[in-house]
């Protein structure tokens, strides 16, 4: 499961750096969307701290929430402006989070204590 972490928490730091640059393509879809643009750079930092969170040992569920919550966001924002062809990523990535957090879960890593 390391390796899915690191791979999960790599695809979510390439997100948070290309958000919190912000090129045009990224603002245009955040506006049409109806977000307002600091929702775009708060997107970038959760997405941050959730992939080195998610990289620790002890904070590994904590990451993994985050990126979960950033995930259904992202698919809630594909449906309802229904740009069905772009859920398969962001469906893929949250399905991992999950079998991340079940294997958290399971080896009793789950909650702090």
């Amino acid at each position: 499961m390391a390796y899915v972490n690191l791979i999960i928490a790599f695809a979510f730091l390439s997100a948070a750096i290309v958000n919190l640059a912000g090129p045009q393509g990224i603002r245009a879809e955040f506006a049409k969307w109806g977000y307002p643009d600091w929702l775009r750079v708060a997107v970038s930092v959760v997405e941050f701290v959730g992939s080195v969170l998610l990289l620790m040992t002890s904070t590994q569920w904590l990451g993994a929430l985050l990126l979960l919550v950033v995930t259904l966001g992202i698919l809630v924002s594909f449906a309802r402006s229904k740009e069905w062809m772009r859920v398969q990523y962001p469906f893929v990535l949250l399905l991992l989070l999950v079998a991340s957090l079940q294997q958290t879960y399971a080896s009793g890593q789950a909650l702090p204590g």
